[in-house]
């Protein structure tokens, strides 16, 4: 039983690291590496357009949930928010705080979706080729 648990845990590691996309500089011809990174200056009210959960919690490796919001200005943006294992619906008012870039690599989720035949198959976000400023934040719910 011991053996079977140990194996199931690292199938399910390497089954992370497969359908995980890495932040560091290495995976050129990622999505990651087209993305156009900037900081905020200050806490910012936004508007959830789109929400990615992470898959697990952090532990060994960092994941970080990916947002697609739209601010007050119009701009519409990506925010990676490390370890965030909140839920946020669209049209959802939050409230975003600056974070610095981490230094270590960081995973980000995917998309599934059920096909036809039953299998989960990873549906790529629109969002990861026609959405590139991206930036680190916290987000918090806006509950004024």
């Amino acid at each position: 039983m011991r053996k079977l648990l140990k194996y199931s845990f690292i199938i399910f590691i390497l089954s992370i690291k497969i359908y995980s996309q890495n932040y560091s500089v290495e995976y050129s011809d990622s999505i990651p590496k087209k993305w156009k990174y900037f900081e905020l200056n200050q806490i910012e009210k936004a508007i959830v357009v789109d929400h990615t959960l992470i898959q697990v919690l952090c532990g060994a490796m960092t994941f970080a949930s990916v947002t697609i919001v739209k601010n007050n200005k119009g701009e519409i943006f990506r925010v990676l928010d490390l370890c965030n294992s909140k839920k946020f619906a669209p049209n959802e008012d939050v409230l975003l705080s600056p974070e610095k870039t981490p230094s270590f690599n960081v995973y980000f989720p995917k998309k599934y979706v059920v096909s036809t035949n039953g299998n989960k198959v990873i549906q790529e976000s629109n969002y990861d080729e026609t959405i590139s400023q991206t930036t680190w934040a916290s987000i918090e719910k806006n509950t004024h």
